[in-house]
């Protein structure tokens, strides 16, 4: 699926960075190849994604816990790179403050890259810090092409769960999901996944399917690296029926135990009731079907359900 895509340009610039940490010595380097080797073998070992980011958060405690202020100069680069392979694992936001301090005392240092830069912009869209990431494309690229995002966060703190709509002029605006009244599928995927775009392509050109897409189907896209105003708002023009929205966090679906691209989760008065993973390459419309506990005949009656 295409995280493995992910994963691999991720431990390649990982490992550019390692063998170009010329002045941090053979321990702090050391260090840095041993938790890269730790983690991906984590990472690709199909455990539940929870238990996957705690056994990574281990391995981090142990080799790289310390104080942002404790790093000396000549251990920053490393430091950084540990700390957003972390984080592009765990998405855990209780050490965004740590990574930033990182980043600050990187430029501080004058020894910040572009591609540092990057990768904490990176890490702001992933963790959906969309008034963060309009604040270091205006210090450090007010001309880049990405632009700022208007955002509008519309939810109470009482919001079990949320997704960030896509507006018109650079907008989004978050709201609360509502899975309380009868059935509905959650689709939660990637725009750049293969097996999601034939899926939702597939769903939205079956016949039987389409009287529930507006009102029983919602695509949400997981957290990734390589987010792109853009390219979701094309898909949404191209797709008005299934339009692309994003998940604020994973903490508000607990029942997803493995976050692999595509993902299905129908939902009975906001319970879970069924679930599936993938997408076969001739597709899986009969499962959307067997979810839904419909036939051909019946799918009409449903959405008044």
């Amino acid at each position: 699926m295409k995280k493995n895509n992910w994963i691999r340009t991720l431990v390649g610039l990982l490992l550019f960075g390692f063998y170009s940490i010329s002045s941090a010595g053979t321990d702090i380097s050391q260090r840095l190849q041993d938790f890269i080797a730790k983690t991906e073998a984590v990472a690709t070992s199909g455990k539940p994604t929870a238990e996957k980011a705690s056994l990574i958060d281990a391995e981090y405690a142990e080799n790289f816990g310390t104080r942002a202020s404790a790093i000396p100069d000549d251990e920053l680069a490393a430091f950084f790179a540990a700390t957003q392979y972390l984080m592009f694992y765990t998405l855990d936001k209780s050490k965004l403050p740590l990574f930033e301090k990182i980043f600050d005392s990187l430029v501080d240092a004058h020894q910040a890259t572009p591609d540092q830069y990057r990768q904490l912009l990176e890490m702001y869209y992933a963790l959906r810090e969309f008034e963060k990431a309009n604040a270091l494309i205006e210090q450090y690229n007010p001309h880049s092409l990405q632009g700022p995002i208007t955002v509008n966060d519309l939810t109470s703190p009482a919001a079990r769960r949320t997704a960030w709509i896509f507006q018109a002029n650079r907008g989004l605006t978050r709201r609360a999901v509502d899975l309380q009244k009868g059935l509905h599928l959650i689709i939660i995927g990637s725009p750049y996944c293969g097996f999601t775009k034939r899926a939702v392509s597939q769903i939205e050109g079956d016949p039987t399917l389409a009287p529930l897409l507006r009102e029983k189907v919602t695509v949400m896209a997981m957290h990734d690296f390589n987010f792109n105003y853009d390219v979701y708002t094309r898909w949404n023009r191209l797709h008005p029926s299934l339009p692309f929205t994003l998940t604020h966090s994973r903490e508000e679906w607990p029942e997803v135990t493995h976050w692999v691209s595509p993902v299905f989760l129908f939902f009975r008065n906001g319970k879970l009731e069924s679930t599936f993973s993938g997408w076969r390459k001739d597709g899986d419309v009969e499962k959307v079907y067997k979810g839904f506990g419909i036939t051909v005949s019946s799918a009409s009656e449903l959405i008044s359900r």
